[in-house]
């Protein structure tokens, strides 16, 4: 699905069950993410768990995003990226 689709996706979510609920969400996605790792860590859970995980949680990422205002999430992320790329891969 292309960015345009998932936005649209995101404020139908939104609209229909409240920027708390969804926020509520993601700490739910967060922490099942967080525990999905601990136990693949473990070897306790697989693989396909912490991306269906992890796939959780960037869809509520993208939501919230999505609320505060998309594009400022795009140019922070880009900000973030460059700094990694900048200070931390060329040491």
């Amino acid at each position: 699905m292309e960015k345009e689709q998932r936005i649209e996706l995101y404020k139908e979510a939104i609209d229909k069950w409240g920027e708390d609920a969804q926020v509520k969400m993601l700490y739910e996605e967060c922490g099942e993410l967080i525990a999905a790792v601990a136990q693949f860590s473990r070897g306790r859970t697989s693989h396909h768990d912490v991306m269906t995980e992890l796939a959780d949680v960037f869809i509520m990422v993208e939501q919230i995003a999505t609320m505060m205002n998309y594009e400022d999430f795009e140019k922070e992320l880009e900000r973030k990226l460059i700094k990694l790329r900048d200070e931390k891969l060329k040491k």
